[in-house]
């Protein structure tokens, strides 16, 4: 034992080597591959596209220009960038620094990119604005000046002259106004009350003056600030730190797969070693196997004897089963078929009668429409003067009216309707009742097939429908119920014993409570209670005995309970009983949803009678 724990540890844990070692020698994908080729030229292609956008904004501050959308497009590209770029570059693994180093260059690198392109979107809706200003100032300055002079107001409009010209020589690269003045011309204009009544093209001016003072120098730091961004240098140390994890993944594989060669050679001698031991026990084991050869060829003999004899007996066995059964079947069938051929007699009897009925009605009812035919065939072309038409016309109407009340044909109508609907009735009941025999023929013929307990049930009492109208009230309990795989045919047998021994518990009157549920997620009960006179406690031990029967003599074989025990345990169910003397029993089928893996396809001998209604004669002689 102790041996066997030690080379099954060693088993394990060569395996689990073996596992590791193939887990790191799987190559690594493509998409890393080419990621890692790709990667520095599209970091490079980051940092140009930056360098780019920089130059474009320069560019546009130095002209007093809007930067465009050539810019605008720079900037979208840019902002993209980092989203573009191979993720597979970034998901290598490799020891926790070469890991903590492609992180912190990733996580700096994609923060600086969005950063700077914060910066270069607030930097372009600066420049923007502040061409607008400066383009306004020099396309508009002057009408706005003369405006001022046409309204009287030379005083303000010289202070609109050099406010304009001061902003303009202000707004260039080399300013050569103080912002203090254009700030003093600004706030004189505020003060003079006089132009306030001028259109919105003096305030738009100043306040264009105004945006130029306060943007210049911020625009000035922002360009500062946006070309010292360090993108390009943390490109190229995140480019480093994915070549220096793709290296180091690369160089772990090419390791695994030597250690899987060197471990493969080793594992062979290990399997050479071991079948060269296998090999002599081989042969210690044929040794000793030959000695066994000898001492069975005597008992072989002797238990070929045994068993032929065993074999007679089994069938003697067999024989005297299939007998009895035989007898069960063939009294219960009997009994079926003359309750069948009663419930059959009886809507057949009220059909023969109401045909009758029906066809002395139709005799006065051919008679009426014979005479109405008559009358309205009456024609004006056949007499000679119009007066004689309409007596003839009108006499046979009074005929016809006559008929109508003396044989009250309303009346008799209403009847045949009543005598049709009674028909129709009893056409039911015996449609009913051959399609429950026919399908329990049809599930006969299928041993194994899914199938409706509710529905199976309902069958089972048009059946014994004879046996227990007379003796008992049968209440329906039923829940919703999965199909559950069995053989119908049987099932339903149990059913039929199972409520016909309910009947027949019952002295005079009483009640069949049939219940269905789920017994729990893998099981149906069907539970068949009925308020007969019980089974006393020392017989129930013994119900399901073969041939125990409390019935009298000559009534029953004794083999009813026995039978339907033995179908449900070849459906892998079980057959619970509860019983009190004077109050009735309860009896609970539980049976499997679904038959057991490797369960037998076929039950045991087939005990349903219903198997032998082919035989029947037709439902016409059997009546």
């Amino acid at each position: 034992m102790k041996r066997a724990v030690i080379a099954l540890v060693l088993a394990l844990a060569a395996l689990a080597l073996l596992v590791s070692l193939a887990l790191e020698s799987r190559p690594l994908p493509v998409e890393t591959h080419v990621a890692q080729y790709t990667i520095d030229a599209d970091l490079k292609r980051v940092d140009g596209d930056f360098h780019s956008l920089v130059d474009a904004l320069e560019k546009a501050w130095q002209e007093q220009q809007p930067p465009g959308e050539g810019a605008r497009a720079l900037l979208a590209r840019f902002a993209a960038a980092p989203s573009q770029l191979p993720t597979s570059a970034f998901s290598m693994r490799g020891n926790a620094g070469q890991e903590a180093r492609l992180t912190n260059s990733h996580d700096t690198f994609f923060a600086t990119v969005n950063s700077a392109t914060a910066l270069a979107g607030e930097l372009l809706d600066d420049e923007t604005e502040y061409a607008a200003s400066v383009a306004y100032l020099r396309e508009s300055g002057a009408g706005v000046i003369q405006k001022l002079r046409d309204g009287g107001f030379d005083r303000a409009a010289a202070d609109t002259f050099q406010l304009v010209v001061g902003a303009l020589g202000f707004s260039g690269q080399r300013a050569s106004v103080r912002p203090a003045d254009l700030e003093r011309l600004l706030v004189s204009l505020g003060r003079d009350q006089r132009v306030d009544n001028m259109p919105g093209d003096l305030d738009r001016l100043r306040s264009s003056v105004s945006t130029i003072l306060k943007k210049k120098a911020l625009i000035d730091s922002k360009q500062k600030q946006l070309a010292g961004a360090p993108v390009g240098e943390f490109g190229t140390a995140l480019a480093a730190a994915t070549a220096d994890m793709y290296t180091s993944s690369v160089t772990r594989v090419d390791q695994a797969r030597l250690m899987l060669a060197v471990y493969a050679i080793v594992l062979l001698l290990a399997v050479g070693f071991v079948a060269t031991r296998l090999h002599a026990s081989y042969r210690e084991i044929n040794a000793a196997n030959t000695e066994l050869a000898v001492l069975n060829e005597s008992l072989e003999q002797r238990v070929a004897e045994r068993t032929h004899e065993l074999t007679g007996a089994l069938g003697d066995l067999k024989e005297s089963q299939v007998q009895l059964v035989q007898a069960e079947k063939m009294s219960s069938l009997g009994q079926l078929v003359a309750g069948i051929s009663h419930e059959i007699n009886t809507p057949l009897l009220y059909l023969a009668n109401n045909a009758e009925l029906v066809q002395e009605r139709l005799g006065t009812l051919r008679e009426f429409v014979n005479r109405s035919a008559a009358a309205f065939s009456i024609k004006s072309e056949d007499f000679a003067e119009r007066a004689e038409y309409q007596i003839n016309f009108v006499n046979a109407l009074k005929e016809v009216k006559t008929l109508l009340r003396d044989e009250e044909l309303e009346s008799t109508i209403e009847e045949i309707q009543d005598l049709t609907r009674d028909s129709i009735a009893g056409l039911n009941d015996l449609t009913e009742m051959a399609q429950s025999l026919k399908d329990f023929s049809r599930l006969d013929r299928a041993p194994i097939a899914t199938f409706d307990v509710n529905g199976g049930i309902d069958k089972t009492l048009v059946i014994a429908k004879n046996v227990v109208k007379h003796k008992a009230t049968v209440v329906k309990h039923y829940g919703q119920l999965p199909e559950i795989e069995c053989s119908p045919s049987q099932i339903n047998q149990v059913f039929l014993n199972i409520i016909t021994n309910a009947a027949q518990a019952i002295e005079s009157e009483g009640t069949i409570t049939i219940t269905t549920r789920l017994y729990d997620p893998n099981n149906v009960a069907i539970c068949i209670e009925d308020t007969g006179c019980g089974i006393p406690e020392e017989n129930l031990s013994k119900i399901r005995d073969p041939f125990f029967t409390t019935k009298e003599v000559g009534t029953g074989t004794g083999l009813g309970l026995s039978i339907v025990d033995e179908i449900v345990r070849s459906h892998h169910g079980e057959l619970l009983v509860e019983s009190e003397l004077g109050k009735g029993s309860v009896f609970t089928v539980v049976l499997p949803i679904k038959r057991p893996a490797g369960a037998a396809a076929s039950a045991p001998e087939q005990t349903d009678e219903i198997e032998d209604l082919a035989e029947l004669p037709p439902l016409a002689e059997a009546v």
